[in-house]
């Protein structure tokens, strides 16, 4: 920075230097001129005079030349810091990098270094473990062979005392005997009430919910979720569509044979000697599922196709579900969403909705017939008669 400075002063200097000696020769020309005009300059003073300004001006040549040398010495020391920067800038990107790198293998090193000890630590603990468990075994061992003997002992000893027994509590163990039967005896008549309430409850819901199927029966629609339903009765649609779609057949023998077939195959599902189900465990617990190679349901499928074989399947589930015993159609209240019985909770709440919204239906009814009776009134009356 220093030589930079010094050459930039010296460069100032040549170029002060060279305007002086410019203005020098512009001065000495022009009085050279003069004395031309004016016939008093002398031949051998003029020549004297162009010398010493030839001189000056070759002097000026040489300090300019210097001058330019410097400047294109200055030009070249820049370019070479300019480069010196770049390189110094690269070398401490790299030394980051390097104390960057130096750090992370550190930090690795440390994780070997406590993985490698954690790893000592199981393998003692493990090896703790078996010194623990071999001992607990022998220590068990022992122990068992000495309940072994100990058991021999106790059961000499039992006789003789059971001997004592016998003939010391022998009241004792009687009187507790009967106040145990007295205590069984009131739990018998304690469980068989609760059996007899159970039942009771059992047949005021039935009641009610039978009360309740005939109520929805009254007011449910074809689009409400909850309806009252013929569980276990196979849908005929399956059929009717699988025998319209064959070919040769009129649409009155297609209707007809379909009801036939569908007839035959709901005295199948009522039948109690026909159970195609079977027995599988599932997370360690027996499941009852539907016999998918049952003789009867693969030629059903194979002769009337997969839409009558779901319908024949569906009903036999829900007859295994609701009615295993009777195998007889039974009539449910129905939940279409969640394709189940309808709780007695579900059916409630459907007739109380079912109720509200009837109730708000006559109100508005009610309201519109009021408001027509009085615009009828209002039209009856004579105008004269009206108020002014």
């Amino acid at each position: 920075m220093a030589n930079h400075k010094r050459d930039e002063s010296t460069s100032k200097k040549n170029i002060d230097f060279y305007e002086n000696m410019k203005e020098l020769f512009e001065l000495q020309k022009q009085k050279i001129t003069d004395l031309e005009d004016t016939h008093v300059l002398k031949t051998g003073g003029t020549k004297q005079v162009y010398d010493t300004l030839r001189v000056a001006l070759n002097t000026v040549k040489r300090e300019i030349s210097m001058d330019k040398d410097s400047l294109k010495e200055l030009k070249q020391i820049k370019v070479m810091n300019s480069n010196m920067s770049g390189e110094l800038e690269r070398l401490k990107k790299e030394n980051e990098m390097i104390t960057k790198e130096l750090a992370e293998s550190k930090a690795l090193t440390d994780k070997l270094k406590l993985a490698e000890e954690n790893m000592w630590m199981r393998m003692k603990l493990i090896e703790e473990n078996g010194r623990v468990i071999r001992k607990y075994t022998e220590e068990n061992g022992r122990i068992m062979r000495e309940l072994e003997e100990s058991e021999v002992l106790n059961d000499i000893r039992q006789k003789n005392f059971s001997e004592e027994i016998r003939k010391d509590d022998y009241e004792k163990l009687k009187a507790k005997v009967v106040v145990l039967e007295e205590e069984l005896e009131t739990s018998k008549d304690f469980n068989q009430a609760l059996i007899t309430k159970e039942r009771e409850i059992n047949d005021e819901l039935e009641k009610a919910r039978k009360k309740l199927m005939e109520e929805i029966t009254e007011i449910s629609c074809l689009y409400d979720n909850i309806c009252v339903r013929r569980v276990g009765e196979i849908d005929t649609e399956p059929f009717i569509r699988t025998f319209r779609a064959r070919k040769n057949i009129s649409k009155e023998d297609a209707d007809q044979t379909a009801l036939k077939m569908c007839s035959l195959w709901q005295k199948n599902v009522e039948d109690p000697h026909w159970y195609p189900f079977k027995i599988i465990t599932n997370n360690g617990k027996p499941k009852e599922v539907l016999d998918e190679d049952d003789g009867d349901l693969i030629r059903l499928k194979e002769g009337l196709g997969y839409r009558a074989y779901k319908a024949v399947v569906a009903a036999l589930i829900e007859m295994n579900e609701y009615n295993s015993s009777g195998r007889f159609i039974v009539r449910e209240i129905w939940n279409k969403e969640k394709g189940r019985r309808a709780t007695l909770k579900e059916g409630i709440e459907f007739m109380i909705n079912q109720i509200k919204s009837k109730r708000r239906k006559t109100e508005m009814v009610n309201d519109e017939a009021t408001e027509e009776a009085t615009e009828d009134r209002d039209d009856e009356i004579p105008k004269g008669s009206q108020v002014q």
